[in-house]
């Protein structure tokens, strides 16, 4: 495998651990928004903070594949290329930036070479 495919992979592969974790969706489940002390999230119960944390952790999942769409649309309608430590990365050598993501989100495995 290519060290630009290796690249590549772990990048898209970030990219799922990244959304799988949002800085405000743990502060809405926690309670510790202190932007918010005496409104709304601090009036719901610790079932509601876990829905509304899951919602706000979706809608940053999506915003993460809305900039890796745009990205493909660059890659794909204006020659871009991404380069990491002087790798070209082979961006369609799977399904595309964005669908690798949603892909490996959903628990799909890296083709073999």
């Amino acid at each position: 495998m290519s060290r630009g495919t290796e690249i590549y992979k772990k990048l898209i592969d970030e990219f799922v651990e990244m959304s799988r974790s949002c800085v405000d969706a743990n502060k809405v489940r926690n309670g510790d928004v202190a932007w918010d002390k005496d409104s709304v999230i601090a009036r719901l119960t610790q079932n509601d903070r876990d829905i509304l944390a899951d919602y706000i952790l979706k809608a940053y999942s999506s915003a993460i594949f809305d900039v890796l769409d745009l990205l493909e649309w660059y890659v794909c309608c204006r020659d871009m290329k991404i380069t990491i430590d002087g790798e070209i990365l082979p961006t369609d050598k799977f399904e595309g930036i964005q669908n690798d993501f949603i892909g490996r989100c959903d628990g799909w495995e890296w083709t073999k070479e």
